[in-house]
């Protein structure tokens, strides 16, 4: 049950077009160093995470390295919680965060790219005979496990206030799902990849996902950056031109062969 779940996160936020994508042969400049710009990232496997060497890895970090290297950037990776992220976009410190778009606490000085094909979603996760979310607001009187170091935008954070249980903020994945599976909690509230990523090595017989909300990542770029909305259209523009070529690479053997089938 849990592998039908999970197929359907990886089809809808992990794409064939985006894996073409990161295939795709891209330039550098090679004879003259790069220009760099500074990028928080929260750890958010397997799109964004911190490998063993201490590098930046995932697919958001990949698309995004080579998206800067088409247009003569390089890209220096830090990783932040998502609060130290907020506080260095508003000081300058870090350039842009691959992130979610029309967050409050950014209004005033950041901008936004276009989305750039990778979504997230937010699932309230329960075992079997649980009740089905299927608004919000029904989580008002449950008891809910939570994970550190995670914001779950604001429209949960009147749910959390008025709830008369208290959520328990598990410090990481499988010590959330362990508390679901001891009823500590009824639901827990989390992203579709980071869970599928952790039910790797804890698998949670019978969970299933009651989705919340869903919504595209785009680059949020700091405003401190004179060139914010430049490096904005700089994004855009490089993934559009990814996914003509793609698209075009696509078409061309159906084309080659129609033709060569004539007569």
């Amino acid at each position: 049950m849990m592998h039908r779940l999970f197929k359907q996160y990886c089809r809808a936020s992990a794409t064939a077009v985006l894996t073409a994508l990161l295939a795709w042969p891209f330039s550098a400049h090679a004879h003259e160093p790069l220009p760099i710009l500074n990028a928080g990232y929260i750890n958010f496997p397997p799109i964004a995470y911190t490998d063993e060497d201490g590098k930046a890895q995932g697919s958001i970090i990949e698309l995004t390295n080579q998206l800067a290297a088409d247009n003569g950037y390089r890209v220096n990776w830090i990783n932040y919680p998502i609060n130290r992220i907020y506080h260095t976009l508003k000081s300058g410190d870090i350039d842009f965060w691959p992130g979610s778009p029309n967050v409050p606490a950014l209004k005033d000085f950041t901008l936004s790219s276009k989305p750039f094909g990778i979504s997230v979603k937010l699932c309230a996760f329960s075992l079997e005979n649980s009740k089905t979310i299927t608004a919000i607001d029904q989580l008002g009187d449950k008891q809910l496990v939570l994970i550190r170091g995670y914001t779950y935008r604001d429209q949960l954070k009147t749910i959390f206030e008025n709830n008369p249980h208290q959520p328990i903020v598990a410090p990481n994945h499988p010590a959330a799902m362990d508390l679901l599976r001891r009823g500590r909690g009824e639901y827990l509230i989390s992203y579709g990849h980071p869970m599928q990523e952790a039910m790797k090595n804890y698998p949670l017989q019978d969970a299933h996902c009651d989705t919340l909300d869903e919504w595209p990542l785009v680059y949020v770029i700091s405003r401190r950056n004179p060139n914010a909305q430049l490096i904005a259209d700089t994004f855009d523009a490089a993934y559009e031109r990814r996914l003509m070529e793609h698209q075009s690479a696509e078409d061309a053997p159906e084309h080659d062969a129609t033709q060569s089938a004539l007569p």
